[in-house]
């Protein structure tokens, strides 16, 4: 078990555009796709809560349900509403749409959380998982300073906090769920794996 300070909170509030239905729900398993995404990391959190435009829609899950305070308006604002309303000092965030997690990679962020504003995977090129990082409730602050100027680029904090980037090269099991082809692809990888 991961040190009670920690909660995971799951984004499920994104318009799902390219996607052109509801992400979160699409079935994955026999399950929906959110779920399958919290049974793996469950585990892992002493709480787990989920981040949406509409509460009604994860009633299912019998979990917390933190309503973003501005839908439609960008991750930032669902996190801002997010860490708002967690108890919790650290937190863990992450996308709906990433279908399989692999936990030691988890659990390295978690480790290196209690040192850090935020912990967030990052590639070679300097690109970032800003949906798969974790979150410190003390950025709050920043982080409405930072809406305020107008600027609501998640990796505009990462400059301006303490921010911990952790290698991401080479970890293959990392995909997003974005389009109908992309779920496709991804349910028949798991035919051919046999997972």
């Amino acid at each position: 078990m991961i040190p009670d300070p920690l909660a995971a909170i799951v984004l499920a509030g994104g318009q799902s555009r390219r996607m052109r239905r509801e992400k979160s729900l699409l079935p994955v398993g026999g399950r929906p796709l959110i779920e399958a995404v919290i049974e793996q990391i469950r585990p892992c959190f002493g709480q787990i809560m989920i981040s949406a435009g509409d509460k009604r829609k994860f009633t299912f899950l019998d979990l917390p349900v933190v309503e973003d305070e501005a839908p439609g308006q960008g991750p930032l604002l669902a996190i801002l509403s997010a860490l708002r309303a967690s108890p919790r000092a650290g937190n863990f965030i992450l996308a709906c749409d990433i279908p399989w997690i692999h936990i030691p990679f988890l659990q390295t962020l978690l480790a290196k959380a209690p040192h850090w504003e935020i912990v967030v995977p990052r590639y070679r090129d300097g690109k970032t998982e800003p949906l798969f990082a974790v979150y410190n409730r003390s950025i709050i602050p920043t982080i409405e300073r930072q809406i305020e100027g107008g600027d609501r680029r998640i990796s505009s904090l990462f400059k301006i906090c303490r921010t911990e980037f952790v290698p991401m090269d080479g970890q293959k099991w990392f995909r997003n769920l974005n389009t109908l082809e992309e779920y496709h692809d991804y349910l028949q990888s798991k035919k051919q794996t046999g997972s």
